[in-house]
């Protein structure tokens, strides 16, 4: 007998993943339904049963087989089929709490059903909050991660005083603290900065610098590291694989950073926290390239109009990403560089992160709509990718070991 609980929710993915069927009937499946990978007959049926508070009764031994090819179920094995699965009572939304309370409690008793092939399989009542509680664990460690790095992006810290342009990948990711004491570091007072006028050059703006307290791009690549560093799938991955991972996704993380904090300040273009704006900056000196990626960038965080804290997923995406050449975002590909059991980490840890963010975008938006904000928020890593592609050396020198290691 196997038994099935909420504690293993992947269950149904991996069905899904496999056949691309509805996990209770067998059936074509699209969405995400309350926790479960199901046709939307199944979904609708699951949903009824408990807000009706249906009562029912298997004719024959309650072990019948729930098969797409005879739509003629048993009601009382198709329902205990869902549980089974691991359909969460819980995601079904119902404004009077009372009524909440008595649908769980009817299902809170052991049953069993009969899987695919036969099998009898136990029915466990499941935690009803333990899949909440994993993804709101997960969106609150990717708000301390954002929160850790902006404390030293909105700081005096300054990269260019402390050296770091002379550092190399391999310092960034062996040093836990090249920031000091987190504690210690000060807001600037001198914010906005106001420029009198542009430089003439990118000389001027390199090693003349009055206009800015720090290096931005340089820092907000040191703050990609120290992001990639601090999660778990990352930190389990060899040295020498983290340094490739980190060399594929720095620039377009960097550029994240840029740009969200652009998107959230209302900016037409990318802007720092010190007010200035490369834009300005680059006047003098401007391409059609840096018009491109300066001014463009942040557009696609407005198409797609989810909650902030939905696109948190974006920067692990990035980092779990596994290109080959010339298909740049591919997570069934492998990378030739890492190693074969690095690329097995980084698929987990990348399937980890979207199903959470399909389940979000679900609860939040709906089934359907859902699903597409979700697909729009995968385009917006692709666009990401891709504008960190077009920019991913800045034009100053001292920021080349972030790429190319003596």
């Amino acid at each position: 007998m196997t038994a099935y609980t909420i504690e293993n929710p992947r269950a149904s993915l991996s069905l899904f993943k496999a056949h691309k069927v509805c996990v209770v009937c067998g059936g074509p499946a699209r969405c995400f339904h309350y926790d479960a990978f199901t046709c939307s007959g199944c979904k609708t049926f699951f949903r009824r049963s408990l807000v009706d508070g249906k009562r029912y009764v298997c004719s024959k031994d309650e072990n019948c087989p729930i098969d797409n090819s005879d739509r003629h179920f048993c009601k009382y094995c198709r329902l205990a089929k869902c549980l089974a699965v691991g359909m969460n009572t819980n995601a079904i939304q119902l404004e009077d709490e009372g009524a909440r309370r008595r649908m769980h409690a009817q299902f809170s008793k052991t049953r069993t059903a009969v899987d695919y092939e036969g099998k009898t399989i136990q029915i466990v009542a499941p935690n009803l909050m333990i899949v909440e509680n994993m993804c709101d664990k997960l969106v609150d460690k990717l708000l301390y991660f954002e929160n850790r790095c902006d404390r030293i992006r909105f700081s005096t810290f300054d990269p260019l005083e402390e050296g770091l342009q002379h550092k190399d990948i391999q310092y960034f990711l062996s040093t836990a603290s090249w920031f000091g004491d987190l504690n210690k570091l000060q807001r600037p007072t001198n914010w906005p900065i106001k420029l009198t006028r542009p430089p003439l050059s990118f000389e001027e703006i390199a090693y003349n610098l009055p206009y800015s307290t720090k290096h931005w791009f340089l820092l907000d690549m040191i703050l990609s590291i120290e992001f990639a560093k601090m999660l778990g799938g990352f930190q389990i991955i060899p040295y020498e694989d983290q340094k490739e991972i980190v060399k594929s996704s720095v620039s377009t993380n960097r550029l994240f950073t840029e740009a969200f904090f652009s998107f959230e300040n209302n900016s037409d273009s990318l802007i720092f926290p010190d007010g200035i704006k490369p834009l300005y900056l680059l006047q003098n000196v401007i391409t059609d390239l840096q018009v491109d990626v300066f001014k463009k960038s942040s557009n696609p965080l407005s198409d797609t109009g989810c909650p902030r804290k939905n696109t948190f997923f974006a920067k692990p995406l990035s980092i779990f990403k596994q290109p080959k050449p010339n298909i740049r975002f591919s997570c069934n590909s492998k990378n030739p560089n890492i190693s074969s059991e690095s690329s097995e980490i980084l698929r987990v840890a990348r399937q980890k992160y979207t199903d959470v963010l399909l389940r979000l975008c679900q609860n939040h938006y709906g089934d359907v709509e859902g699903a597409v904000r979700f697909g729009n928020l995968i385009g917006l890593i692709q666009s990401m990718t891709n504008y960190g592609e077009k920019f991913a050396k800045p034009p100053l020198e001292f920021t080349k070991d972030l790429y190319d290691e003596k």
